[in-house]
């Protein structure tokens, strides 16, 4: 199926929350303050809990209690905060897929979320701004493979067959398919009109070589590779770490020692970030 049919479809089957659409035009509003942005997350009491269950956890480890909507907004910063209210948002767009036998939804959200968290620290590491965006690209990475389970479970389940110790997965998903689950993952985002500064390092996560600023994509590069490594490296056996590319290094400037320390990071605020979003504690792995 040609890619952008395929992602059209998808994103009227997997649709985010209205309220994710009114706050992105509130933030690009330039006569909108941080009490409008506040008012209008406050509509939804779910989305408010989670954001101000955030706020008050270790993610941020801020030195008080945040218990107003609008001290949060001027605390975390407004696109900070759309980020985060897109990430807490997004599992509820998947919910249809819970219960499938050919993907532990659990396991997913776990890995994708341990991607962000490694991408963000990383990108504190490197004293970039904004690091919420690394954190929402690295829990998107890996959206288009939910695509191809819900729209073509065969395909999906010939390309699970086929992983091995040998051959990277994204490689085994261009020959079955003639593109990757990041192309696809993009196209959503592009469909759900996410910012081109999310979905083009979705898109691009294999090869940051590709983008304009290489060292942003470089970090999603490093955090998926690692994340996957963790992940796989006692059942799967394939090793995702020696596939990161030596321009992710030589951009970022990091080495083995840094990535380790946000790995320990995104570790202590994986859990707390899990049950912000789902609503509920998972089980460990």
């Amino acid at each position: 199926m040609n890619i952008e049919l395929l992602a059209k479809s998808a994103s009227k089957l997997f649709t985010l929350p209205e309220i994710c659409i009114k706050i992105q035009d509130v933030i690009y509003d330039p006569s909108s303050s941080a009490a409008d942005i506040a008012k209008l997350i406050a509509i939804d009491p779910s989305l408010s809990a989670r954001l101000l269950k955030i706020a008050n956890s270790s993610f941020y480890n801020f030195p008080s209690q945040i218990d107003q909507l609008d001290r949060a907004v001027n605390l975390i910063g407004t696109e900070d905060l759309y980020s985060l209210a897109l990430a807490t948002s997004t599992p509820s767009a998947f919910a249809p897929l819970a219960g499938n036998q050919l993907l532990d939804i659990n396991s997913y959200w776990r890995h994708s979320v341990m991607t962000g968290l490694i991408g963000r620290a990383l990108a504190q590491h490197c004293r970039l701004r904004h690091s919420e965006q690394l954190f929402l690209s690295g829990l998107f990475h890996n959206l288009g493979q939910l695509v191809i389970l819900e729209q073509m479970p065969e395909m999906f389940g010939q390309i699970e067959a086929l992983k091995n110790e040998s051959q990277p997965p994204w490689e085994i998903e261009h020959e079955v398919m003639g593109y990757t689950y990041a192309d696809i993952g993009a196209e959503l985002l592009r469909c759900w009109k996410i910012p081109e500064s999310i979905w083009e390092l979705v898109k691009e996560q294999h090869d940051p070589s590709q983008l304009g600023d290489p060292q942003v994509g470089s970090l999603v590069h490093i955090a998926s590779r690692t994340a996957s490594q963790l992940e796989h490296t006692t059942n799967r056996g394939f090793n995702f770490s020696q596939t990161i590319l030596p321009i992710a290094w030589s951009s970022t400037s990091l080495d083995q020692e840094s990535v380790h320390t946000a790995i320990g990071l995104a570790e202590m605020n994986c859990q707390s970030m899990l049950s912000a979003m789902t609503g509920n504690q998972l089980p460990s792995p």
